[in-house]
C-alpha cells in the first residue's frame, strides 16, 4: 500500500512538473509570443511591426502617440519569451530620422539596439558607427504607417549620443546625420 502512495506522488509529481512547464515555458512561436505578452503592454499603445531578426531573436514595435518602444523576444529550448522592452522619447534632431537607444536583456543576454522612424522618403539605408569605431548596417522596416529601422550594436554604448547615426539616398548621399562632437 505504501509503495501505490509513493508511486503515485511521483506520477503526481512529474505530471505537474510537465504541466508547469507547458503552461510557463513559452510559445512555440514568436507571434504567440507577442500575442501572449499583450496584456504586459500598457494600454495604449498599437503594435505595429513583428520581426524575426533571427533563429532565437525577435524584436517587437509598439506605438503610443509620437512615442515608439521596441521589445525583444528570445527563443530557448521551451519555446518564445518576452526578454526586455524600451519606452521614452526619440531623439528627433535633425530632420528626416528619429532613434532612440536601449539596452535590453535578462538572465546575462544583453541586446544594445538603435531604433526609431524614419521621416525622410529619401533614405534608403542607415547605419550606425558606436563610440568603439564599430559600424552596422541598420535594418529598415516598411509598415502600413511607418518606417522603422533598427540595428544591434555589439556593446553597450554609454554615452549613446555619442554615436554616428547616418541615413543615406539612393545614390549613396548623406541626407541624414547624426554626430556630436568627438573628443
Amino acid at each position: 500500500m505504501f509503495r501505490k502512495k509513493g508511486k503515485l506522488k511521483k506520477i503526481a509529481a512529474i505530471l505537474a512538473i510537465v504541466i508547469m512547464t507547458a503552461v510557463l515555458g513559452g510559445c512555440n512561436s514568436l507571434d504567440d509570443a507577442v500575442a501572449k505578452a499583450k496584456p504586459l503592454i500598457p494600454k495604449g499603445y498599437d503594435l505595429v511591426k513583428v520581426e524575426q531578426v533571427s533563429d532565437n531573436s525577435g524584436i517587437v514595435f509598439y506605438t503610443f502617440e509620437e512615442e515608439l518602444s521596441t521589445g525583444i523576444f528570445t527563443k530557448n529550448s521551451f519555446g518564445w519569451k518576452w526578454t526586455g522592452s524600451a519606452v521614452g522619447k526619440l531623439v528627433t534632431y535633425p530632420d528626416g530620422l528619429q532613434w532612440r537607444y536601449a539596452d535590453l536583456g535578462e538572465d546575462g543576454t544583453q541586446y544594445s539596439v538603435y531604433y526609431g522612424k524614419i521621416t525622410n522618403k529619401n533614405i534608403v539605408r542607415v547605419t550606425v558607427t558606436t563610440i568603439g569605431g564599430e559600424k552596422v548596417q541598420g535594418k529598415i522596416v516598411n509598415t502600413d504607417q511607418l518606417r522603422l529601422w533598427y540595428a544591434f550594436v555589439s556593446e553597450p554604448q554609454v554615452p549613446s549620443v555619442s554615436a554616428d547615426i547616418t541615413g543615406y539616398s539612393a545614390e549613396g548621399k548623406v541626407i541624414y546625420l547624426f554626430s556630436q562632437p568627438k573628443q
